[in-house]
């Protein structure tokens, strides 16, 4: 991946920007076997801007490089001794080196369309080197550039200053790669969360389309038993319509939920997490939640019986809920949630039943006698934003029952007092994935 950091708009002060760049670096330098030919690091910028920048101006930068060279060569000279005519002639052919590096590398880049792309390139910067060596040698010293000693010099400078490169930019891919996995670390994490949202809603938006059933045949019994009735004819009719209105919302309504739900199944295709991997993921989201609030969480986990299943996501709703409401009803600071999971085994009517017992429990003010018999409820919550006038949707713990009683055939209780409010899942072992 490339950064676009210019547009046409800021050509012009980008190729300075590149140029002076390089300018800069050809300042480090030193005579190697012959005089007057200085070996710099200047071109070794044009391959890794190359490398970092979409669309870099090659051949503009080059010419600017080039200029630039011979004023500050040149420059220092007459600074120290005095304008000289032979000085300034000295100091041009660097100038046609970077010019012709420059144009070699904007071939090659026509050619890749990554720098380095394959290892056996180095033997191209090897020969682009030596050739922009070449042109500069001729101008120097015209045919005596053929000589042994100095084709020796050009291909020694040449193989050493592309081995840098190659060094350099192989150094940059390992740190972007490195960068990138952390990156997409992050999203992964992000897109896990969301889909994990996702999933709640969608469950309850196919019991809404139960419900959205039942009310388009109440409206039409309602029409039939109006027509019975003789009541007027134009009223009827309304009843009517609103049946067929209802059954165009539910058509467009399925289509738009097996749309989310085919969405989804491209990005749930997982093997499976590890609950331990699961809770650990939710912990940051809410931290940064609890800090929203201006609270603090802090997580003990006991994972005697660290569960691997490929209902994740299902997982991830419940305990984002619960972690959720703990945050949300916490009236101190520092909020703590205690999780457990262990493998129990149960006896029913003389049969051994393993199961999974998950604990979630929390510090906050506790859940009032008279209330805690409805937190299941929908639309049931206690949660009220005394600023704004809005209550919460109340769906959370419901959605949270519904997943463990009809996703995995468990149960879950809730017990409360001040200080200590504890969710208690149990799920049949058999009821998951188990490596």
């Amino acid at each position: 991946m490339k950064y676009k950091t210019f547009s046409r708009k800021n050509f012009f002060e980008t190729t300075i920007l590149f140029g002076l760049i390089t300018v800069l670096a050809a300042q480090f330098n030193m005579n190697l076997f012959l005089n007057n030919f200085k070996i710099s690091i200047g071109i070794i910028t044009f391959p890794v801007f190359l490398f970092l920048i979409e669309d870099f101006p090659i051949i503009p930068v080059s010419i600017f490089s080039a200029i630039g060279v011979f004023i500050t060569r040149f420059g220092a000279i007459w600074l120290q001794q005095g304008f000289q005519e032979q000085a300034a002639l000295n100091c041009l052919p660097e100038s046609f080196f970077y010019i012709a590096y420059g144009f070699l590398i904007y071939l090659y880049s026509k050619k890749r369309s990554k720098v380095l792309e394959n290892d056996s390139d180095i033997i191209w910067f090897i020969l682009m080197d030596y050739l922009a060596n070449l042109v500069e040698l001729i101008l120097r010293f015209s045919i005596n550039t053929f000589e042994i000693k100095i084709q020796l010099c050009i291909i020694f400078v040449a193989i050493s200053r592309s081995f840098i490169i190659w060094a350099l930019i192989t150094f940059l891919k390992k740190y972007h790669l490195t960068f990138m996995k952390e990156e997409h670390a992050v999203r992964y994490k992000k897109l896990m969360l969301l889909i994990s949202k996702l999933n709640g809603e969608i469950i309850w938006m196919k019991k809404n389309t139960s419900l959205i059933e039942e009310t388009m045949n109440s409206s039409y019994k309602l029409f039939n038993d109006m027509k019975k009735r003789g009541v007027d004819e134009e009223i009827s009719k309304e009843a009517l319509n609103v049946a067929k209105d209802i059954h165009e919302i539910k058509k467009e309504y399925v289509l738009i939920l097996r749309g989310i739900s085919e969405a989804m199944n491209l990005n749930l295709e997982n093997n499976g997490m590890y609950i331990s991997d699961i809770v650990n993921l939710l912990e940051g989201s809410t931290s940064d939640e609890a800090t929203e609030k201006g609270k603090t969480v802090i997580f003990n986990n006991n994972f005697d019986e660290n569960l691997y299943t490929d209902k994740e996501y299902f997982f991830m709703s419940i305990f984002r809920n619960l972690f959720t409401n703990s945050v949300e009803a916490a009236k101190d600071k520092e909020i703590v949630i205690d999780f457990k999971i262990e493998l129990k085994t149960s006896t029913k009517k003389d049969i051994d039943e393993e199961y999974y017992s998950i604990l979630i429990r929390d510090n906050g003010p506790g859940i009032d006698s008279e209330d805690i018999l409805e937190i299941f409820e929908p639309e049931f919550s206690t949660k009220i934003n005394f600023e704004t006038g809005e209550i919460n949707r109340g769906l959370g713990l419901n959605l949270v029952k519904d997943i463990v009683e009809n996703q995995f055939n468990g149960s879950i209780c809730v017990t409360s007092e001040p200080g200590n409010t504890s969710f208690v899942i149990n799920i049949p072992k058999n009821e998951l994935k188990v490596i």
